[in-house]
């Protein structure tokens, strides 16, 4: 049987992380162990054959946020979790404009 492997991060002295900063740092993470050690690797296939066909490719993490109200459905990218909800916060406003279905 395989035995969990835990990592543990020291943060400085002075540091007081609220919960949004534990947030960031647990997704952060997450997201380095999915990248590296989870399922296969065909993005790599897929990134080689897109250059060779002339396309120069790049990946980001980033934030995804989503907001449902009823049928509803609005989901926004960004670079960081306050980008995202900007984003967000603009195109439910656009949902909810007199008179656009």
């Amino acid at each position: 049987m395989n035995a969990m492997k835990t990592l543990e991060v020291q943060l400085p002295v002075q540091a007081e992380p609220t919960p949004e900063d534990l947030e960031l740092l647990n997704a952060t993470f997450h997201a380095i162990v999915e990248l590296r050690f989870q399922g296969g690797h065909t993005w790599d296939a897929v990134e080689h054959e897109l250059a060779t066909r002339g396309w120069r490719v790049q990946s980001h993490l980033m934030w995804v946020a989503e907001a449902r109200r009823g049928r509803e459905v609005e989901q926004a990218v960004g670079r960081t979790k306050d980008e995202a909800y900007d984003q967000l916060r603009h195109l439910t406003a656009l949902d909810e404009l007199p008179g656009l279905l």
